[in-house]
């Protein structure tokens, strides 16, 4: 998994993903990184809708998914 931050919302349906998948992806914009499969980050990153970010520890990561379940 990778992480980003959104500008834009990003839609990406199952045909766009390689491989071919059932499964679609969508992240809405936020100033808070995100955690999405590679394939769906460098697809966004490509738009301009979103912008890389390295990993944050796993403390971190901890700490971003308890703040998005209370938002």
């Amino acid at each position: 998994m990778a992480w980003a931050i959104f500008y834009r919302t990003v839609h990406m349906n199952g045909a766009q993903r390689v491989p071919k998948s059932k499964f679609g992806f969508m992240a809405e914009p936020s100033p808070v990184p995100q955690e999405f499969p590679q394939d769906f980050i460098d697809f966004a990153v490509a738009r301009g809708a979103a912008e890389k970010v390295p990993s944050p520890s796993r403390e971190g990561k901890r700490a971003l998914k308890r703040a998005t379940k209370r938002a």
